[in-house]
């Protein structure tokens, strides 16, 4: 067993708990001054995005990580981008998107939104974290021209 694989992987258990502790912290503020003040629901969708966001970054890290030590050039996984990036991204924002006042947008585009926000909306922060992590594995660097 490498040893510093274990530092490295109780590192990283560390760090997320650091942000998990910090984020509650931090949304506990946002939910004391929704209270006080008025909802902005998009401004609390984006803190939201930013820190579930950044979990999934944090979560696809070690794949970037690797990816920087590989000589080649950098490439998009486009494929990953629209199919897993931006139904995560439309899914993350689904209570911005459930709470605008257009009626087509509220009756035809935040469907699937509805659909999901029945049973509450637990399943925004596995989007949100989907994002992030989609996001950061969609680069890799190519080294098929690269000769030897």
């Amino acid at each position: 067993m490498k040893v510093k694989s274990w530092i490295k992987y109780f590192g990283y258990t560390c760090l997320i708990l650091i942000i998990v502790f910090w984020g509650q912290h931090v949304f506990e503020i946002i939910r004391k001054n929704n209270q006080r003040f008025n909802f902005y629901t998009f401004y609390n969708t984006a803190m939201y995005i930013s820190f579930y966001g950044s979990i999934g970054l944090f979560f696809g890290l070690e794949h970037l990580l690797s990816e920087i030590k590989k000589k080649g050039k950098w490439m998009i996984n486009w494929p990953k981008i629209i199919f897993m990036g931006i139904p995560s991204l439309y899914f993350s924002f689904g209570i911005a998107i459930y709470y605008m006042d257009t009626p087509i947008i509220r009756d035809v585009i935040a469907y699937p939104i509805v659909v999901l926000l029945r049973n509450g909306s637990v399943f925004m922060p596995v989007f949100q974290m989907t994002l992030g992590y989609s996001i950061i594995t969609s680069f890799y660097k190519d080294n098929k021209n690269l000769s030897i």
